[in-house]
């Protein structure tokens, strides 16, 4: 879907907009600038608000006012209480109420900004929120459907007082419009089935993404993995009859000054293999891909931004896990690149076996000032944290706090969780080096536990996006599906770990 994004400044009466988008909030007056639309209009607003207009978050009444005007309608969008208003209430209200609208026919929709700015008064990075929320929230999958959407919200204004500069928004608008493209990119992939994405196709869609940007593709094939040893993720790939791919996207500046390596996780479907998963919602297993569209999101979106001073290499090991003659068993043992050896005690704790010779290749290959890794890896961390909040767990300080304030800036949230080395008992194999699970309880971390074996003592984060990647439900400004939870979130931890 083509998307575009404007900026406005000056007397808001001289506006011409389908629909204007206002926020307002509970116990507070219209401001000025809405006062005298509303004058224009013969009162017509603050009638519909005192007769019941809701400020509740994402509530939405549309005002119709004189014909004559350039201004068609007035949407006043609820913005909850101004005291608890954040900038991440903004994207939700913002896709919230231009879902809204898109199904009401409105394919332009232009937003009032500063009616909807918090307290601290950041015009650039609310009208940044403005557009993310808009174009997030008005996402339709209908790739497979004979009958496709007939409403698509295509455009966004952004009306700014007319003393404020648009040349700085103008940059940081760019910006947005590539992360959230890199986010559907996520979504579209991660929503299309496992007979469409296979990881040949994986593989062919970031050969693609190479061409549109200025980075280098190599795909390892089946034979070059066996020679460079990598027994765990061909283990997992051994059961299906589709090709593993081993992906590797490489951004590379002229000059530099560290390198960060990002690993993600692209099962393109999980039965759980020998250790079968229930088949009640099975389905879902097509999105076990998340980390690793995650980071060809990352990836594309690094290419086309170009940050400096640092070289950024995404690695995404890509196979399906299936019950098979050929599929390794319960109790079988496998040999990573790194040498060490895995007693696997169930074949559905697989994501943790490919990514541990994603990270052991990184490691060795790149020699990285930094891993970082994102997969949908375990329920346990959805148990503990719900379909809203990622964990991550990190032996480095830095990355930690750059993760804290990515997920902070872009509200794709995470929490820090314990690295318990006591936990590690729990993997002690008696026939091999290490086995693939623990017990039942903590099962999250001894899965982090588990990845650290793989990557000596380099810096280090792992992101469990298990509950955020696959939301089992829509919300007004989420529709049902693949969420593309990560693309964002990786590049603001980049440029954050770039700043420390």
């Amino acid at each position: 879907m083509n998307f575009t994004a404007k900026l406005h400044s000056g007397d808001i009466l001289s506006g011409k907009y389908p629909v204007l988008g206002i926020g307002i909030y509970e116990d507070e007056d219209l401001t000025p600038v809405v006062s005298d639309l509303d004058n224009e209009w013969g009162g017509a607003i603050s009638r519909a608000f005192k007769a019941g207009a809701s400020p509740k978050e994402g509530d939405v009444l549309l005002v119709t006012g004189p014909s004559s005007k350039g201004i068609g309608s007035v949407a006043l969008i609820g913005c909850g209480r101004l005291e608890k208003y954040t900038y991440d209430a903004v994207r939700r209200i913002a896709g919230a109420s231009a879902n809204y609208l898109r199904k009401r026919d409105f394919s332009r929709v232009a937003y009032l900004v500063e009616t909807f700015t918090p307290d601290e008064g950041d015009l650039e990075r609310t009208s940044h929120c403005i557009v993310e929320g808009a174009r997030l929230g008005t996402y339709v999958f209908d790739q497979f459907k004979t009958e496709k959407d007939t409403n698509p919200l295509s455009a966004v204004d952004l009306h700014l007082p007319e003393d404020v500069s648009l040349r700085p928004l103008i940059a940081g608008l760019d910006k947005v419009l590539t992360l959230t493209t890199s986010t559907i990119l996520a979504r579209d992939w991660g929503n299309t089935p496992s007979n469409y994405a296979t990881p040949s196709h994986f593989a062919k869609l970031a050969k693609d993404i190479a061409k549109e940007t200025d980075l280098v593709c190599r795909v390892l094939e089946e034979k070059e993995c066996r020679k460079i040893g990598m027994g765990a993720f061909l283990g997992v790939a051994q059961g299906s009859a589709e090709e593993p791919k081993f992906i590797i996207l490489d951004y590379k500046p002229r000059r530099f000054a560290r390198t960060i390596c990002f690993v993600g996780k692209a099962i393109t479907f999980d039965t759980g293999g020998i250790s079968l998963k229930p088949a009640q919602d099975m389905d879902a297993m097509k999105l076990d891909c998340g980390g690793g569209l995650a980071v060809i999101g990352l990836m594309r979106a690094v290419g086309l931004i170009k940050p400096s001073g640092v070289r950024v290499i995404g690695i995404v090991p890509s196979c399906e896990n299936m019950p098979s003659g050929t599929a390794i068993k319960p109790g079988d043992i496998l040999t990573t690149q790194s040498g060490k050896s895995i007693e696997v005690l169930n074949t559905d704790a697989e994501g943790r076996l490919i990514l541990a010779d994603g990270l052991e290749y990184a490691s060795r290959e790149f020699r990285p000032s930094a891993i970082v890794d994102a997969a949908t890896l375990t329920g346990a961390c959805v148990v503990a944290l719900g379909n809203d909040v990622a964990g991550y767990w990190s032996n480095n300080e830095e990355l930690a706090a750059a993760m804290n304030k990515a997920q902070a800036d872009t509200g794709e949230k995470a929490w820090r969780m314990p690295l318990v080395e006591e936990y590690n008992e729990l993997l002690k194999s008696e026939c091999a080096d290490t086995r693939n699970i623990g017990t039942r309880w903590g099962g999250a971390i001894t899965a982090a536990l588990f990845l650290k074996k793989f990557i000596k003592d380099t810096p280090w984060l792992h992101l469990d996006l298990a509950g955020p990647a696959i939301p089992p439900d829509g919300k007004p400004w989420r529709p049902k599906g693949a969420s593309g939870y990560g693309a964002r979130l990786l590049y603001s931890l980049l440029e954050h770990w770039m700043d420390s």
